[in-house]
């Protein structure tokens, strides 16, 4: 979009702010309807409660002159039988004197005061379109938002300015007041356009603009020529208006019905509750009622919510995520359906103290919506204050830094009675209750272990329990005589119950209490779970190791990869810690070394200390990179075996001669993982024991194994020995891992010969596939 376009909207927008503000500066409210008698006269009919006849005029006064004219030469009471935009009026009063009254402009600060709603708004939209035309000039979607908030504004604005019945203000208020809801249909579609959707159909849009036209051609006869003509253009006026914006709410709905499951739901969401706070009071609240002659609100209370639109679009056309709009959403529909039945006892209460219902019950519906608002509003806010005041009055139970506290000493939780030690800590800490206990309970037993209690409670409470057995879940609370029981865990018909005591002060537990212990017996749940299904995988290897006299290869590589597991949580420690620490030590040392004044003899004795840190530094990557293979899975075992070999040969005496077919993408993460700690293992054991200078290692793959090949020209040792130094050169590991994956490892060794070594591993069917493919 051009920016001469943002330009022109903007300056014709303030030529027509200026212009109605001069209107309603310029001309004061008058406020009188008159009809001419049989003799030609022209007698006051009404006076409106608002404007200055009210205050110097009477019904049946004669009006015989308007700014020193027959008034059948004004325009406004030709055209429309009302007394306005006038500077002086003659008159004749009740007691047949005449009198001449002077029309006084109002002040200036007074006039503007009367528009003060309108005129924030314009101001305060005139800023989002600014702001919008610096930032997104390009889009054209912005711009159409933009030229929704200007028309919304002059309506808004145009409004005050049709009771002055000057011809082409009242024109420009129709117009703008129509193209609301059309421009708002091309913002839609041209916002929507990105997520290839539709918002309105073109048809639509012509018929809306035929409308328009139509009716603004009547009004302008009706204005301009023919007062009579075109008399019922009021009732139109509103269903053009509200026809649209019904359309708009209906394809919201839908569009959000058709989008609910996908990432389009919370902007339909939010665009449907935007347009529905702007619009739908006007339309509900004064437009609909006013064509019964009974608004429940105001037209400058109906307008205010418009003040909604330009903070909620422009989130809408700036960020890239919306807020949670569900959670608000559901927290304003609990509130308000909460709301409803106060405010109906109170609007019904006040208007019998009145002792008024009003025309129809419209005082009633108006005092009914304001305390509804205000009800609605005030446990919003009564929400988010709770926490704050229940800190100040000294609650003790805090339930959401207790539920963080527990859930923080619950991860470190390894057996059952380190989660009985975090549950009685948390209790104790949150309730002042006089003691507790655990128990484990089935259905046998005739009574629970409980020495707190007396025998016959003891009884009473086993009873019960078995009572309830097929209701009884986590986290249920059953009251006692004396205390309440927790349910902690279930197993078919045996329970794990927590005991609680009676409180301190001998009051009962209130339902915030219940709660909260009902939620931690649900957590305890979790981790008591948990715990048992850790109890019975280490009760079954142990079964199976002593069936097999060794562990089975899936235990293996369970140890295994925990064993990874801990590694990489150790080298990321060591990363973000010591080597950060030692890196940020470095830096001032250096900075130190440039900028202090210090003797040769001290800068020399830094310079050896940084040095020294540099080293470290140097071994702790090292460290880290051995700990957790930098890039193993992104570049493949091949490149990262390369990699590893160059480092090594950089640091031993020893020559390393690789040779490999293409495996990378055959192996699982697991089995490649394992390939790499191998050959770390040999390349350290070649340094450390066989004393080698050359290294050989091969990768192949035959008929679905894959054949891993190791030889050096080290001391080698005699095989009778070789079992005995396994435990040492890191061998035994090596086989570990080989059977953890159902593999096998073939060695042998002369002293002098080296050593040379053969490992085989069989491949999942996919990957022989894949490799017979290739």
């Amino acid at each position: 979009m051009r920016k001469g376009n943002w330009i022109a909207a903007v300056l014709i927008y303030i030529v027509i702010v200026v212009y109605d503000i001069l209107l309603v500066v310029g001309s004061p409210l008058i406020h009188i309807e008159v009809e001419a008698d049989v003799t030609g006269y022209y007698k006051v009919s009404s006076i409106g409660d608002e404007g200055w006849g009210r205050a110097y005029m009477e019904p049946g006064d004669v009006v015989i002159a308007i700014d020193g004219a027959s008034p059948a030469r004004n325009f406004t009471v030709q055209h429309y039988g009302r007394i306005e935009r006038a500077e002086s009026i003659t008159k004749i009063g009740a007691d047949g004197k005449e009198q001449l009254l002077t029309i006084q402009k109002l002040p200036l600060h007074v006039s503007l005061l009367s528009i003060k709603g309108p005129l924030s708004a314009s101001v305060l939209f005139l800023f989002f379109v600014v702001v919008m035309g610096r930032y997104r000039r390009k889009d054209s979607s912005a711009f159409l938002l933009a030229l929704f908030f200007l028309f919304t504004v002059l309506a808004y604005l145009g409004g005050y300015t049709t009771d002055r019945y000057e011809p082409f203000g009242r024109l420009f208020f129709y117009l703008s007041f129509l193209m609301v809801p059309i421009l708002f249909i091309h913002f839609m579609n041209s916002y929507l356009r990105k997520f290839e959707e539709r918002f309105i159909s073109k048809p639509w849009l012509v018929l809306f603009y035929i409308c328009i036209v139509f009716h603004i051609v009547m009004r302008s006869i009706r204005e301009l020529i023919d007062v009579e003509f075109y008399s019922y253009g009021s009732t139109l006026l509103i269903l053009f208006f509200a026809i649209p914006n019904i359309l708009i709410v209906a394809k919201l709905i839908h569009k959000y019905r058709k989008h609910r499951l996908d990432h389009l739901h919370s902007l339909f969401k939010l665009t449907l509750i935007a347009h529905m706070l702007a619009f739908l009071p006007f339309v509900c609240l004064y437009s609909l009622p006013s064509l019964i002659n009974y608004p429940i609100v105001s037209n400058d209370v109906a307008a205010a919510f418009l003040l909604t639109l330009p903070i909620i679009y422009i989130y809408m056309l700036t960020t890239r995520r919306m807020f949670d709009v569900d959670f608000v959403l559901n927290r304003f529909i609990y509130h308000a359906l909460l709301a409803i039945i106060p405010s109906a006892l109170m609007a019904t209460l006040g208007m019998w103290i009145a002792n008024s219902g009003g025309p129809n019950g419209i005082d009633g519906i108006r005092m009914f919506l304001l305390f509804y608002f205000l009800l609605v509003i005030t446990l919003f806010v009564k929400e988010n204050m709770d926490r704050r005041v229940k800190k100040k009055l000294g609650s003790r139970l805090d339930i959401r830094d207790s539920f963080e506290r527990f859930s923080h000493n619950v991860s470190r939780v390894m057996k059952r009675s380190d989660l009985e030690k975090a549950l009685e800590q948390e209790i104790n800490s949150s309730l002042p209750v006089l003691d507790m206990a655990f128990f484990d309970w089935d259905m046998h037993q005739t009574e629970v272990r409980i020495d707190q209690l007396r025998k016959s409670e003891r009884t009473e409470l086993a009873s019960e329990l078995r009572k309830k057995m097929n209701r009884i879940a986590p986290g249920y609370l059953l009251t006692m005589s004396r205390g309440i029981c927790l349910v902690i865990g279930k197993r078919q018909d045996s329970l794990y119950i927590l005991w609680i005591d009676d409180k301190a002060n001998h009051t009962r537990f209130n339902p915030d209490e219940r709660n909260w212990l009902s939620t931690l017996a649900n957590y305890s749940a979790i981790v008591y779970e948990n715990l048992y299904l850790i109890e019975g995988l280490i009760v079954d290897m142990e079964t199976e190791i002593q069936k097999h006299s060794h562990a089975p290869s899936w235990v293996l590589r369970l140890i295994f990869n925990l064993s990874e597991n801990e590694r990489r949580r150790l080298a990321s420690d060591l990363h973000d810690s010591a080597l950060q620490d030692q890196i940020i030590w470095l830096r001032r040392l250096e900075t130190a070394i440039l900028d202090e004044e210090m003797s040769e003899g001290l800068r020399n004795e830094l310079e050896q200390i940084k040095e020294g840190l540099l080293d470290v530094i140097h071994q702790i990557r090292e460290t880290c990179n051995e700990l957790r293979p930098p890039l193993l899975m992104e570049m493949g075992l091949t490149q990262a075996l390369e990699q590893l070999f160059i480092e090594a040969q950089t640091r031993m005496d020893y020559v390393v001669d690789f040779s490999t077919e293409s495996v990378d993408g055959l192996l699982d993460d697991e089995q490649t993982l394992a390939i790499y700690r191998i050959t770390q293992e040999l390349l350290r054991n070649a340094a450390k024991h066989s004393r080698a200078t050359r290294v050989e290692i091969g990768i192949r793959l035959e008929e679905g194994v894959l054949h891993y090949t190791y030889r050096d020209n080290g001391i080698g040792m005699l095989e009778s020995v070789t079992e005995d130094s396994f435990s040492h050169m890191g061998i035994s590991g090596i086989k570990e891992r080989v059977r953890s994956f159902e593999g096998s490892l073939d060695w042998y060794s002369q002293p002098g010969k080296g050593l040379f070594a053969v490992i085989r591993l069989p491949i999942h069917s996919h990957a022989v596939t894949r490799a017979k493919e290739g």
